[in-house]
C-alpha cells in the first residue's frame, strides 16, 4: 500500500520513566541512546519533531552531554536528522524517501528468502505463523506499536533462518527506518485480512521452496508500499 498520511492522533507510549529492560551497567550515553530510541519508537516523539537537548536532558535526568551523543548514534540509525548548528529532528520520511528505502528493502528481502529457502527447516517456517499470529493480535488490540514491531520480527526472522550475519545486520538497520515510516504513514484501519494474506503467502512459499513465488509476493507487498515504479518491480521479479 502506497503511504498515504500522517497519523492524526499519536500512538500511546510507556511511562516516560518506564524501562523495558535493565541497562545500569551501560555506559550513560548508551542508557540514553536507548530511551530516546524507544520514545520515537513508540511514537512519542514523532517524525519531524525537533529535539531539545535541554527538554530531554531534563526528562532522562541527565545533563546535554549524554543527550547529544545519543542524538549523533541515532543520526547514524536514520531515526534521527541533525542540522548542524540549528537543531536536529526526528527523521521525517517524504514519499520519495520512502520510495528509496522500498526499493533496498524489496532487493533483502528477496534475498533473505533465498537464503532461508537454502538453509531452513520446515520446524523454522512453521514458527513463523507463531510471529504472524503476533502481528494480527495486536492489530485487533488497536496495538499499532505492537503490530508493527511483530512485523519486523516476522520479516528479521526469515533473515535470521537465512544464516547470513551480515545481511541481518543490514535488514535490522533498514527495518528500523521502516518502523519509523509506518508509524507516519500507517494507520490501524489497514486491511488486516490483505496483511494475514501477504503473510500467508510467504510462508506458504518458504515451506514449498518455490523462490518465484516468494519474489513476486515480495514485490507486490513493496511496490504496493512504497509505490515503487513498474520496470523496478519488474527487474526484480524475474
Amino acid at each position: 500500500m502506497e503511504p498515504r498520511k500522517e497519523l492524526s492522533a499519536s500512538v500511546p507510549g510507556p511511562p516516560i520513566l518506564e524501562r523495558s529492560e535493565n541497562t545500569a551497567h551501560l555506559p550513560k550515553s548508551e542508557q540514553v541512546c536507548r530511551r530516546i530510541k524507544e520514545l520515537i519508537m513508540h511514537h512519542v516523539l514523532k517524525p519531524g519533531q525537533k529535539i531539545s537537548e535541554d527538554e530531554l536532558a531534563g526528562m532522562l535526568q541527565t545533563s546535554r552531554t549524554p543527550v547529544r551523543e545519543a542524538l549523533r548514534k541515532l543520526s547514524g540509525d536514520g531515526l534521527v536528522t541533525i542540522y548542524p548548528k540549528r537543531y536536529a529532528q526526528v527523521t521525517y520520511f517524504t514519499p520519495e524517501m520512502a520510495k528509496t528505502l522500498g526499493a533496498v528493502r524489496m532487493s533483502q528481502d528477496i534475498l533473505s528468502g533465498r537464503l532461508a529457502i537454502c538453509h531452513g527447516s520446515d520446524a523454522e517456517f512453521s514458527q513463523l505463523r507463531q510471529l504472524a499470529d503476533a502481528c494480527e493480535a495486536a492489530s485487533r488490540a488497536g496495538d499499532l506499536y505492537g503490530r508493527i514491531t511483530a512485523d519486523r520480527n516476522f520479516h528479521l526472522r526469515i533473515t535470521e533462518i537465512g544464516k547470513n550475519e551480515l545481511l541481518l545486520r543490514y535488514q535490522r538497520e533498514v527495518y528500523l527506518r521502516i518502523h519509523l515510516i509506518q508509524l507516519q504513514y500507517v494507520s490501524l484501519e489497514d486491511s488486516t485480512a490483505r496483511r494475514i494474506a501477504c503473510h500467508n503467502s510467504l510462508i506458504d512459499a518458504l515451506c514449498r521452496r518455490d523462490e518465484a513465488s516468494f519474489t513476486r509476493t515480495t514485490c507486490r507487498i513493496c511496490q504496493e508500499m512504497y509505490g515503487l515504479e513498474p520496470e523496478l518491480v519488474e527487474l526484480y521479479s524475474r
